[in-house]
């Protein structure tokens, strides 16, 4: 795959993807309904994400973004409606017909350009160093051969590139997963699949395995990690039976985000369930 990045205008100022906004593009691509109940497993942790990801990439109109792992994300249709370029990497070749006809659908004069691609992580069609920027939200967990994803990721990446990455994080060996909640089937340390689906892999990361699968690789180096889900967004709401709420009235996210969310970063030091944080090439 060749180089298919542009340079953006000098006077490009660095965009911004406010919660709010998520939600509010959720709505042009998807309806109004999703207010009622989300679709995409767009939820409380993506009203988080998807604001970080992009100020941590310092995007701007005309950038270009590796989008690995997209699924039936939005996440992509909204950098697009920003006036970034992006190349949608999903294994699932239905997934990336989904996201060529949402695209389809849904494109405005003015957008950045599109390119779905199915292919895998652990090996991508895409030539050494080539991408500048890249994006993986919540997606390398479910990878089960992620020391190749992490190679991956370290070679494409162009000198002076960035990736912003999320993924679960534990300090200590996980043994359950939604115990009591959902059916997950311990597999080896930290790893788990979802019992009747074929494939729901998911796994979590300690500090160690970060070093191990995505920095030491290729010698990247490691931006300051961000934390979210602790002991109330997690521990009370989201791995717990009011897990039930998790795709009904998004509203309610928007607040929880921006309220509760700043506020157990502060305060809270028990364990995140996901860290946030970036990978730099010098």
């Amino acid at each position: 795959m060749s180089d298919i990045d542009r340079s953006r205008p000098a006077s490009a100022p660095p965009l911004r993807l406010p919660a709010w906004r998520t939600i509010a593009y959720e709505i042009a691509l998807n309806g109004w309904r999703i207010l009622r109940e989300t679709v995409n497993d767009f939820s409380l942790w993506r009203i988080i994400e998807y604001p970080w990801v992009t100020r941590a990439l310092a995007l701007r109109r005309g950038d270009l973004v590796l989008d690995i792992g997209s699924g039936t994300s939005s996440f992509p249709h909204m950098l697009a409606k920003e006036g970034v370029d992006v190349v949608v990497l999903e294994l699932d070749a239905d997934r990336v017909r989904w996201q060529l006809a949402k695209r389809r659908a849904t494109a405005r004069p003015g957008d950045g350009r599109f390119f779905p691609l199915v292919a895998s992580a652990t090996a991508m069609p895409i030539r050494e160093g080539s991408v500048a920027r890249i994006a993986a939200v919540s997606s390398l967990e479910h990878i089960p051969d992620d020391g190749d994803a992490g190679r991956e990721i370290g070679r494409v990446l162009a000198q002076g590139g960035i990736a912003a990455l999320t993924i679960p994080f534990t300090t200590r060996e996980r043994r359950d997963f939604f115990a009591g909640i959902r059916r997950f089937i311990r597999v080896g340390p930290n790893a788990f699949v979802q019992e009747g689906k074929a494939g729901s892999f998911f796994r979590f990361y300690t500090a160690e395995d970060i070093q191990r699968v995505y920095v030491r690789p290729w010698r990247l180096k490691m931006g300051k990690p961000h934390g979210f889900g602790r002991s109330i967004l997690n521990g009370r709401y989201h791995e717990t039976r009011l897990t039930r709420y998790w795709r009904r009235f998004v509203l309610k996210d928007l607040l929880l985000a921006l309220i509760v969310h700043p506020l157990e970063e502060r305060f809270d030091s028990s364990d995140p369930l996901y860290l946030m944080f970036t990978l730099h090439k010098e």
